[in-house]
């Protein structure tokens, strides 16, 4: 009985060149939502500080009211309706024992002081369209010009339907104003992160 060999040849294949692209499959399934964000300040604005330096005088009343109208383009009707503006002051033009230099608040501010009698200073701002008024007044009407040092700044909260995913404390500062009282001012920086 013969045995035949068996030759097996082994010859070296190459990979051939790539086919044209298929077509793109179907749209997988959407993956899970990712979690939450911070809530918060995404829509809160605010100016940098300004210093008035000139204000237009009128009297209303018997009063001599001082007035300075800065351009606010961010204050819209919409802010009006449904938002607040509030504006914050640094008087710098007073003696440090009346009103220290890294004091801030929220205005309307009134200071009351002796000069001769006891009198009153009053600074207030009214938001309308475009525009920041600062106001101020005297209750003795001693001055027939004002210094040009005191700094303002305004900060805005929207309103409407996105207070839903806004921080708690910023609704608590919306409803503070909405009710005449004061907000501190370091607290709202830290809350939305204004550089001072």
């Amino acid at each position: 009985m013969f045995i035949l060999p068996v030759i097996v040849g082994i010859t070296a294949c190459s990979k051939g060149k790539d086919g044209p692209q298929g077509p793109q499959g179907p749209q997988g399934a959407q993956g899970p939502q990712g979690p939450q964000g911070p809530i918060g300040a995404a829509n809160v604005t605010y100016s940098a500080w300004f210093r008035p330096t000139n204000y237009t005088t009128a009297m209303i009343f018997g009063i001599r009211n001082f007035t300075h109208d800065e351009a606010a383009p961010a204050i819209t009707q919409e802010i009006l309706d449904k938002g607040v503006v509030i504006t914050f002051g640094k008087l710098l033009g007073y003696n440090a024992s009346i009103w220290p230099a890294n004091q801030v608040a929220t205005l309307p501010i009134t200071i009351t002081y002796i000069q001769g009698a006891t009198q009153e200073d009053t600074w207030s701002a009214r938001a309308s369209v475009g525009t920041l008024q600062i106001r101020f007044t005297n209750s003795a009407n001693i001055y027939t010009s004002i210094a040009t040092a005191h700094e303002f700044r305004y900060v805005i909260i929207p309103g409407g339907q996105g207070l839903g995913s806004m921080d708690p404390r910023l609704i608590m500062i919306r409803e503070q104003i909405t009710n005449g009282q004061a907000v501190d001012y370091r607290t709202l920086c830290d809350l939305i992160n204004i550089p001072e």
